[in-house]
């Protein structure tokens, strides 16, 4: 922990929040171990943190004018762009594009369990839908949504059923959180569950029978035999590839990005050999986003996940969730750190 200035608002565009509640990601603990430091260099020490709930204590003149909701005083919900990243702190500075009223049914600590999962599970099920969009999107499809009680996975099943009409959902969980599921989600938004320590997806689950596969584990590439041909996988949790791996990781040598395009070129060229899409989706921090996701908060088509809290001044606590985050075990939902 370091103690820092207040930040200032220094570009019209800005916006000053007060934090009230942050959430950390599994990105946040990766990159800050350093395990992406090859293909994604960072400073150090590295501010942590991109989701945010918060109240907004000033505002560039650009926001000022043209964006009255954002005001001083108003409660809003962030992920926060790279250029502004560290969210686990009192202050923080945002940006007019990336930020969003807070949903009003909801407190802060569950609006910032939201940001960084839920808009890349929304952007993922918009590509996913985008490709199925002269047969209905992804209404009444069967989808394969693997950890379905994970951070994504718990807005992903939620997003599927109750937003984008999925006919069948599929998902994978270990024993524990089989029993666990009830507790947190509703029962009707799962149709299948696989028990991953148990039993084998490829032989639980009929081959050919998934038309859009979410991929939050990184297995997409060994689950293609489950593919109905014509349909899509979307990774979020394999190597990134793709024409945005330039913009969306400037700092990446030029080399190592030609290594993880054609990795990604390879897995792609095997989908396609069962007629099936292979994408990697980059996040895009959006306020358009959030306002979608604030209305189906306030309509109870999708409610918080958190399955841990600390306090800002309980060091020890989030020592510990970060290493059990970083370490991918025994996880549910979002891990949520009041601030204030």
């Amino acid at each position: 922990m370091m103690t820092l200035p207040i930040p200032r608002v220094e570009e019209p565009d800005q916006i000053l929040i007060k934090v009230h509640a942050a959430s950390i990601n599994p990105v946040d603990v990766q990159v800050a171990s350093g395990m992406a430091k090859k293909f994604w260099p960072q400073p150090f020490p590295y501010k942590i943190g991109y989701d945010l709930s918060g109240t907004v204590v000033a505002v560039g003149s650009a926001v000022a004018h043209t964006n009255p909701d954002l005001a001083p005083g108003a409660e809003v919900y962030t992920r926060l762009p790279e250029s502004c990243r560290g969210s686990v702190s009192d202050y923080a500075i945002s940006t007019v594009s990336t930020t969003a009223k807070k949903p009003q049914s909801i407190s802060h600590s569950e609006a910032a369990s939201f940001p960084l999962v839920s808009l890349t599970t929304l952007q993922t099920f918009d590509l996913a839908a985008s490709h199925f969009k002269d047969k209905g999107g992804l209404a009444e499809k069967t989808l394969l949504i693997p950890g379905g009680l994970s951070g994504t996975g718990s807005i992903a099943v939620q997003l599927a059923k109750r937003v984008f009409n999925a006919g069948r959902v599929i998902t994978t969980l270990s024993t524990s959180k089989i029993a666990q599921l009830d507790t947190y989600l509703d029962k009707d938004l799962v149709d299948k569950i696989v028990d991953y320590t148990k039993e084998d997806p490829l032989k639980v689950i009929p081959p050919g029978s998934i038309d859009f596969m979410y991929d939050t584990m990184g297995h997409g590439v060994s689950l293609l035999p489950l593919m109905k041909k014509g349909g899509i996988i979307v990774t979020i949790s394999s190597l990134p590839f793709g024409p945005k791996l330039k913009t969306g990781m400037p700092e990446m040598p030029s080399a190592m990005r030609w290594i993880l395009n054609t990795i990604g070129g390879i897995n792609q060229f095997r989908a396609q050999r069962y007629g099936v899409t292979y994408l990697h989706l980059f996040i895009e921090p959006s306020a358009e986003d959030l306002k979608r996701l604030a209305t189906w908060i306030d309509k109870g088509k999708v409610k918080p996940v958190v399955g841990v809290k600390a306090t800002f001044d309980d060091l020890e606590k989030i020592r510990e969730e970060c290493q059990r985050i970083y370490s991918k075990k025994g996880i549910i939902g979002k891990f949520v750190i009041d601030i204030s």
